[in-house]
């Protein structure tokens, strides 16, 4: 990635604040940006704007997080799998539950369609399941979430 610290900040915000349309556009093209990278970059991506979160506003985290739920529920199972796996190994090492309540989490989760849910479950329960640290990563995903993703 050839952006620094500061473009990631700034792109989540401006995302943040568009109409729907746009956040859309965007955000399917940063997902296909996303699915071309190599694990290392990608995780390097998912763990720069993840540390850039805190500087939403949280009703519109919860938009945002909804509609990245939404377009990465539409990439094919393998490359989002790929992606969830990079998410799940970078939990440690971004606090993200102490940036993002997992209620909004679900509650964006929640908010998809069956389709969307499904396809994301599956393919975070196959990335979860993959991992050979998988019970250090589940004692560090909150508990109401866990839970979710074990049913």
């Amino acid at each position: 990635m050839n952006s620094n610290d500061n473009d990631i900040e700034n792109l989540l915000f401006i995302i943040a604040n568009l109409p729907d349309f746009l956040k859309v556009s965007i955000c399917r093209t940063k997902t296909r940006e996303l699915a071309e990278m190599g694990e290392l970059e990608k995780k390097e991506a998912i763990s720069r704007s993840l540390n850039s979160i805190n500087l939403v506003q949280q009703d519109k985290l919860v938009e945002l997080t909804r509609t990245w739920m939404k377009v990465i529920s539409e990439i094919e199972p393998d490359e989002l799998t790929c992606i969830l796996h990079c998410y799940l190994l970078i939990l440690d090492s971004v606090n993200l539950f102490n940036k993002i309540d997992p209620k909004l989490i679900l509650s964006a989760f929640f908010s998809l369609n069956d389709d969307e849910r499904n396809k994301l479950m599956v393919c975070l329960k196959e990335a979860l399941f993959l991992n050979p640290n998988r019970q250090h990563i589940l004692r560090n995903i909150p508990t109401n979430l866990a839970k979710v993703i074990l049913n």
